[in-house]
């Protein structure tokens, strides 16, 4: 198609590492390929005019690098080859910024770890983010509620990413790459917001697809304690949707889960997996009865006959059987320290957020207090009461906590005279103020 076309040079994004048999018939269409990816390359590298790839210098210090920070690394490659020993020209340096902006977007969103190198490109891109010159950026600023807010991962991760991945997972993934290379306002925000409306398609059609999921689950006995591995299929389960449902699967069962949507005899799924665990690795030892995967360490993909799904899954317990260790599968909290209310003042959580940017490798505080009682009566807030607004105390102060998913908690949070928390302390900012507020991740009652 592309070489009819008259294309000569195709450089991927995030792909194309093991695509062997691809530069093949790139190659013999007079088609220069280069690839740009950071999964796990196989034994046998695609034949391609250049492949930039961290893993493929021993020596580099970022291995971690996300998709989008290895083409950011190429551009600004290309950027000082072009414009020679100086300092770069002014429309050059401002196209970079915005890239930088773009990478830090990506870094966060494909939940990579965010120490050294990542982590530094990740602080500036934020920084800058809000201030890009993109109009694509600002319109998706805009659609999800965020203009004039300092800007973080959490923004990134729960709040942008999804509107633009979006695109890809309920339709074309073209419409975030217009959006993304606009320069025109209004035909940018039309995008943003039609984005918006894809992505309330998705989180509908996700729901949907992880209620039947949990309902086979618990039926098939996939989570009996003995298990150490879930793999299900669904006709016409939505392709860009089972890879989120098979993390929220690995959230509420705690172990590694393969959705896969069955159409027209040929099965493809998504894999995440648990700390400690190489999907990848397991995926491999049964490759024999796959036709094709890929990935990384905890999220990959797979491609296979229908009719193969059943042995796939079998062959994927007895691994993880004899590689997940017992406490892998157990759903814990990795607690930081313990604190007193009145040691965690304004100043001090100030502090604990100048580490940010939070994420994979560099997860956000957690804390725990224990002792503390009601000081006011509990308030379900949300659409459906589903979240938990309370205020507590111990005999060093007092401050006001959010629980999201907690409302079922409020009348036995009333029944009870004392109880510990864990939770992650923030600074709340609303309406010009801000203050100190506690997002709770989990109640122990005594």
């Amino acid at each position: 198609m592309f070489a009819g076309q008259g294309i000569q040079l195709i450089i991927t994004v995030d792909c194309g590492i093991t695509a062997v048999e691809s530069a093949k018939v790139a190659k013999q269409n007079n088609i220069d390929l280069v690839i740009t990816d950071h999964h796990h390359p196989d034994d046998v590298l695609p034949e391609a005019a250049a492949i930039v790839h961290p893993a493929l210098d021993s020596g580099y210090g970022n291995m971690n690098s996300a998709g989008a920070v290895v083409a950011y690394k190429l551009a600004w490659a290309l950027a000082n080859e072009f414009n020679g020993a100086g300092r770069l020209e002014p429309h050059l340096r401002e196209f970079m910024l915005n890239a930088t902006s773009l990478a830090a977007m990506g870094t966060v969103a494909d939940v990579m770890d965010l120490r050294g190198e990542n982590r530094i490109l990740a602080s500036y891109g934020l920084k800058s983010l809000s201030s890009c010159k993109l109009c694509g950026v600002q319109a998706l600023i805009e659609v999800a509620g965020l203009s004039g807010a300092g800007l973080d991962s959490f923004d990134i991760g729960f709040r942008l990413a999804p509107l633009l991945n979006a695109a890809g997972r309920m339709g074309h993934a073209r419409l975030a790459v217009e959006l993304l290379t606009s320069d025109n306002p209004i035909r940018a925000k039309k995008i943003a917001e039609y984005l918006k409306e894809q992505n309330n398609q998705r989180r509908q059609c996700e729901t949907k697809i992880f209620k039947e999921a949990c309902e086979m689950i618990v039926a098939s006995g996939l989570n009996h304690p003995d298990r150490k591995s879930i793999v299900l299929s669904g006709e016409n389960w939505h392709i860009g949707v089972v890879g989120i449902v098979a993390s929220r699967v690995v959230d509420k069962f705690g172990r590694p889960a393969i959705m896969i949507n069955v159409s027209n005899g040929t099965a493809q799924g998504s894999a995440r997996s648990v700390a400690g665990f190489n999907i990848l690795e397991a995926i491999k030892s049964c490759g024999d009865c796959l036709e094709s995967f890929g990935g990384h360490s905890m999220a990959a993909g797979v491609t296979l006959a229908s009719e193969h799904i059943e042995y796939f899954a079998e062959r994927l317990e007895s691994y993880a059987q004899d590689n997940l260790k017992d406490g892998h599968t157990v759903a814990k909290l990795d607690i930081d320290s313990e604190a007193t209310i009145g040691q965690l003042s304004r100043n001090a959580v100030e502090q604990l957020e100048s580490t940010a940017p939070f994420g994979q490798g560099n997860p956000e505080p957690m804390l725990v207090t224990r002792g503390v009682r009601l000081a006011g009566q509990p308030r379900k807030v949300g659409a459906k009461g589903d979240h938990l607004q309370i205020a507590i105390s111990d005999n060093t102060g007092a401050v006001r906590c959010i629980g999201f998913g907690m409302g079922k908690l409020e009348k036995k949070l009333l029944e009870s005279e004392f109880f510990s928390i864990a939770y992650r302390p923030q600074m709340n900012n609303f309406n010009g103020s801000s203050s100190v507020q506690f997002v709770l991740e989990d109640v122990q009652f005594e």
